[in-house]
């Protein structure tokens, strides 16, 4: 079977998209975090840039969002 990311790269161009995009790519690390027992962080890198990951660091059903 194969294993589902646990890390994907966001880059969007219009704010309106940011939704939909985030959502999609929540639903892709889902499978890996629900593997780990973790949760997922969404980390905006900048402006239109985001990582979303199986993070150790949020517990396992939760989404946490960072701005770094």
């Amino acid at each position: 079977m194969p294993k589902t990311p646990g890390m994907v790269e966001v880059n969007i161009d219009q704010p309106s998209d940011a939704d939909q995009a985030l959502n999609e790519a929540t639903e892709t690390v889902t499978e890996a975090a629900t593997r780990y027992q973790m949760g997922i962080m969404i980390t905006r890198t900048g402006p239109g840039r985001y990582i979303v990951r199986a993070h150790p660091a949020v517990p396992f059903g939760l989404i946490r969002q960072q701005y770094s």
